[in-house]
This record gives C-alpha cells, sequence and structure tokens, in this order.
C-alpha cells in the first residue's frame, strides 16, 4: 500500500505530466493569448522586490494556473467564472477583474481591490497589446 506521501508525489507527477502536455501543444499562429499563456510567446518578468530577469520558461501561465474549473493548482484557475466574478481574495473585499485591473495584477502584482499578490507571482513586462490578447483568450471575449 503507497503511503500519503508516495500517492501525493504520483498525484504531483501526473499533475505536472498534465501540465507539460498541455503546454506542448501549439497554438495558432493567430492567437497571441493562447500562445502567451502556453510559453511559446515569451514574456519577461522579474519578482517582486527583485529585478533579476526569471527563465523564460519560469513564467509560463500554465506552469501554474489552469483555465478549467474546478483544479487543484499552485495558483488559482484562470477562467472567466473566477476573473470575472465578485470574489474575495486573500481577506480584501469582493471584487472582479476586468482588462485593466487583470494587466495591473500581471505588471504590478495587485488584484482589483489593490491586494498584493503572492510573491511567487512574476511581474511581467507586457505590451497593452499582448495583456489585451491574453484578458481575450482566458476570459473567452
Amino acid at each position: 500500500m503507497a503511503s500519503r506521501f508516495q500517492r501525493a508525489a504520483i498525484g504531483l507527477a501526473l499533475v505536472t505530466a498534465a501540465r507539460l502536455a498541455n503546454a506542448a501543444q501549439p497554438c495558432e499562429p493567430a492567437d497571441l493569448g493562447c500562445s502567451i499563456f502556453s510559453g511559446q510567446h515569451a514574456i519577461p518578468a522579474h519578482l517582486r522586490d527583485d529585478d533579476r530577469p526569471l527563465p523564460a520558461w519560469t513564467t509560463r501561465c500554465i506552469n501554474c494556473h489552469t483555465r478549467t474549473e474546478p483544479a487543484a493548482a499552485f495558483a488559482p484557475s484562470l477562467t472567466p467564472a473566477y476573473l470575472l466574478g465578485a470574489t474575495s481574495r486573500r481577506g480584501g473585499p469582493p471584487s472582479r477583474y476586468n482588462a485593466v485591473a487583470f494587466c495591473r495584477a500581471l505588471k504590478d502584482g495587485a488584484d482589483p481591490a489593490g491586494v498584493v499578490l503572492r510573491k511567487s507571482m512574476p511581474h511581467y513586462q507586457i505590451s497593452d497589446i499582448e495583456c489585451a490578447a491574453l484578458w481575450r483568450f482566458v476570459t473567452n471575449h
């Protein structure tokens, strides 16, 4: 009988393998948002309080986020329901994302209510065009 640790390790390996398989699936060349989410179009980034650039493979959205509900992920699923629904995040007041708040979160690391995101969330040097494309992709707008 497998120990709880072994079952957890196997589960983590399966989730990682599934994410790597999803990341390997190519996006349509015209879908910039999908390419950003999967890491095919790298966006320079760094961590809060550390201006050293992160390796591109570490900053793919798909590494930490999924686009399905419910999901056991390191970070929230980037679904229309999560992003567009009024949700209390990290003890802040209920808020919802819009395109401007989403881009602010990516660039500055704060959610729509101004609550600072985890330090593990990269701060991206993403253009307005790239951010709009990613927003359209994750919200299906």
